[in-house]
């Protein structure tokens, strides 16, 4: 039961509410600006791509950390979100989850992207197919790049493109 109780938590954690157009506005209506730090995180129009507005950061990041950041990419049919943040609290749950993989979600588990440890989920079987891989970066730092409408190489590329030099390291 406790197993099927953190992976329900830790699954509610990965579906980011940035798919949810209506919350980014909330937060610019709030007058919330975008860290300039996490800002320096997310990619600059990778080739292909086509970059949204930066904005706070929705779902689960702000949950945990004030210095936020996201952007949407799109190409053709596919959209990426990428989110970035400092957080003392998530960034121990994901390395928390990477140094113990049992305690991933059902579909979670942990591989090398882009140079970092992250953690890989995949429900593609869902109703509405979720793609997301959760990357802990330098002492308190943790990148999302959610799909919903692409898949696991999409985000694999676009984790690519992710600048980590903002984070600072231990």
């Amino acid at each position: 039961m406790r197993r099927s109780v953190l992976a329900l938590s830790l699954a509610l954690l990965a579906t980011p509410l940035a798919l949810v157009p209506a919350l980014p506005a909330m937060a610019q209506e709030l007058g919330l600006e975008p860290n300039r730090q996490m800002k320096a995180v997310l990619p600059d129009d990778p080739d292909g791509w086509d970059m949204s507005a930066i904005r706070v950061a929705t779902g689960a990041l702000p949950m945990y950390s004030v210095a936020t950041a996201e952007a949407t990419y799109k190409r053709g049919d596919i959209q990426v979100v990428v989110g970035a943040a400092r957080s003392p609290t998530l960034y121990k749950a994901v390395m928390g989850s990477i140094k113990v993989p049992s305690t991933l979600p059902p579909n979670g588990k942990v591989e090398v992207v882009n140079g970092k440890n992250a953690i890989v989920i995949a429900y593609p079987e869902a109703q509405v197919p979720l793609y997301q891989i959760q990357i802990a970066a330098g002492a308190d730092g943790i990148v999302m790049l959610t799909t919903r409408t692409g898949n696991l190489d999409d985000l694999r590329a676009m984790a690519k493109e992710v600048d980590f030099e903002p984070f600072p390291i231990r």
